[in-house]
Parts: structure tokens; sequence; C-alpha cells
């Protein structure tokens, strides 16, 4: 292991809020940080990480992290109590237990089954490549138009294993509705409810489509995120979020309130741009707002954790993009417990898991499957 940097920093404000929080104590004002590198050993077989990670699963207790190459894809399981690969499994990209050549969601259950969710299937497979459960039906209690559509109805499904429904928020064109879906496969049915908040994925983004065929495109991130329990449903574009229980059932917005960063986008953009450049105009602006970045649990601290960042454009076309990375903190209730610019650092950890208090985040290592690891102090 190698210990490439330790970097204390000093936040430019000393003052954090919460959402409901009398305390001004920002735990994250004197942060400091070390980064080390660890690298997997692939063994004798060559890792296809031209696509990086993409979409990957942990197992429960987070010693396991699997993902797919591609091109055949292959399940490849990684040991991270001993970093070495374990082993790669192919899986058919078409036929009854096909899984299609892009998966844009993949879980791992309690028991090892996957939920793969991409344009070609959504379902329930064993590590070895069969499918044992096609969860893709027509569910009753929605209207009939959306439930026939599988494409908007499942494009971006999740899966809760503990109480087997699938959650799903097709777009506002397709539903009508800024809405949850809970589809239940056991009773072949479906409810849905409201996060109209939600709306503002749409309010800043856009698409162009050119005379020669071209799409062009602006707009922010949004994200569904599973811990045990409960599902949350955010965007980059506010830092407020949506919690659903998966026990009572119960939805609420949770309105987080941070004071050195703006908590939601609120500035005009280019309505219905007709050129390349407008799209652009539109999508620097945006990436000059703080974008809110998927939120992490560290189960050893109790505490939800998520990055923000700015970007900002060199002065010339060739010139590197500028990053201002912000990192949060929050209580299980989601008071904010700290805020803090992060200086020097020039990337945002990207797919990334916190284990046993520690940040990885994975790195392309000369093509060799590795990982970042944040160790926080504060």
């Amino acid at each position: 292991m190698k210990n490439l940097l330790t970097i204390s920093i000093l936040a430019f404000l000393t003052s954090c809020g919460g959402k409901v929080s009398d305390s001004s104590v920002n735990i994250l004002e004197e942060l400091s940080y070390t980064i080390d590198t660890v690298m997997v050993n692939s063994g004798e077989d060559f890792l296809n990480l031209s696509g990086g990670l993409g979409e990957y699963g942990l197992s429960r207790d987070k010693t396991r992290l699997f993902f797919f190459e591609s091109k055949p894809p292959k399940l490849v399981e990684v040991d991270l109590e001993k970093m070495k690969v374990l082993k790669k499994t192919e899986f058919e990209v078409e036929g009854p237990d096909g899984m299609g050549s892009y998966v844009s969601k993949m879980e791992i259950g309690p028991n090892g089954n996957l939920f793969l969710n991409s344009y070609v299937t959504t379902g329930i497979f064993n590590q070895n490549g069969n499918k044992i459960q096609d969860l893709k039906f027509v569910p009753s209690g929605i209207d009939t138009a959306l439930a026939q559509n599988y494409r908007a109805l499942y494009f971006r499904a999740v899966y809760d294993f503990e109480n087997r429904k699938i959650f799903t928020q097709p777009t506002f064109q397709d539903a009508g509705e800024y809405s949850l879906f809970i589809l239940n496969p056991e009773t072949q049915s479906a409810r849905s409810l409201p996060i109209p908040k939600m709306k503002i994925v749409d309010d800043y983004s856009g698409t162009l489509l050119s005379e020669s065929g071209m799409i062009s495109f602006y707009g922010v991130g949004a994200y569904f995120t599973f811990f045990p329990g409960e599902l949350f449903v955010t965007t980059s574009a506010m830092s407020g979020i949506y919690r659903y229980n998966t026990q009572t059932e119960k939805l609420e917005f949770i309105d987080i309130q941070h004071k050195t960063v703006p908590n939601k986008m609120d500035f005009e953009l280019i309505k219905n741009p007709t050129e390349v450049a407008q799209i652009s105009e539109n999508q620097t602006k945006i990436f000059e707002h703080i974008n809110y970045w998927e939120l992490m649990w560290d189960d050893s601290r109790k505490m939800y954790f998520r990055f923000g960042v700015k970007t900002f454009e060199g002065e010339f076309k060739d010139d590197p993009y500028t990053l201002e990375p912000y990192l949060f903190a929050y209580d299980k209730d989601f008071n904010v417990l700290g805020e803090t610019k992060v200086e020097r650092l020039t990337s945002v950890p990207s797919s990334s898991f916190f284990k046993d208090g520690k940040l990885y985040s994975y790195v392309n290592i000369e093509d060799e499957l590795g990982f970042a690891v944040f160790t926080f102090n504060f």
C-alpha cells in the first residue's frame, strides 16, 4: 500500500446548518484525510476495464464486490479483504437467460443473487448466469398505457430483496406525474406516491435534435439509492431528498439546509434552445452551480455523507476543467453535521462506498483495478 498524500484542510466558513438542528458545530471544520492506493490482484487473467466498474454491487458485509466486464459480459467477483479477483463468470446476452449488452442497475441480494436491469431484462439471476425470476409484468392499478410500456416503467427500476418490491420513477412525459411507482410482482399490481419536487430535474434538463440527427442535451443527475430499510430519491439539482421507509411504507421529503452553498438550483436557462451553443451555455451554468452527488452511508459512524461539486471551464477551449469539491455530513435524521470545501482535491471520488469507516473509490492503475482509500479524520 502506497501512501500518496496527506492533506490538512481548513473550511473557509466555520458554521454549518441542519434540517432542524440547533447545533452550530461543524465537524468537518478542520477535516484532514489521507489517501492510500490499493491494487487488486487479477491473477493470470486480464481485466477489461474499458468501461470502469460501471454498475457494481456489494455483498451485505462489504467483503465482496461484483461488476461486469463487457464483450462478452462476465461477472467479476472481487475479495475486498484480500484484494484479489476470485472468479469471472460469463453471462448470456440474449436468450432465456439473456442479460443484455449493458446493465443499467445491479444489486446483490442477501443470498448472493443478483438483480439486473437493462433494456433486455429486469430480473433475478444467480451468480452462474441463470435467470431465476423474470420481474417484468403488466401491473394493475396504474394507467394502462404506462403499465404496458416496459421501457418507460422499468428503465430506472431498482429492487428491494427484503420486501420483494420494485421501485421506479418513469419520466413525466411517460407517466404524466412526478411519482415514485411501487410494483408488487406477487400481486401483479402497482401504486404511486407523489414526489413533486423532482420536477426540478425536468426544469434543468433539455435536448436538441439537429437536422443531421445528432442529439445534444443538458441536464442534472437523478439517483435511486438503497440502504437497508430505506430508499432515497435524490437529484444533483437540490440538497433536499425523498426518503421512503420500506417497513412503514412512509414517504417523506427532507429539506436539508446548508449554510455554505446554495440548496437548490434557481437560475435562468435558455428556454427551448435551437442551437448547440445554447445547449452548451445551459450546461455550463448547471456545472458552475453546486451539483449534489449520491448519498453514501458510513455504518461505522452511523452517518450519511455526500460530495458536491462546482465545475468551471478553462479560459480557452482546450484548457482543463477546474473543480471546486465539497463534502457534507449528516446524522441519521439528516441534520447537517458538517460541510466543507475540499481544497486541492483534483477529482471527486466516483464509484465510491464506505467500508470499515474508510471511503473506497475506484481508480484505474495502468489498466489494473485499484481503489483510492480515503481515511477521514475530524
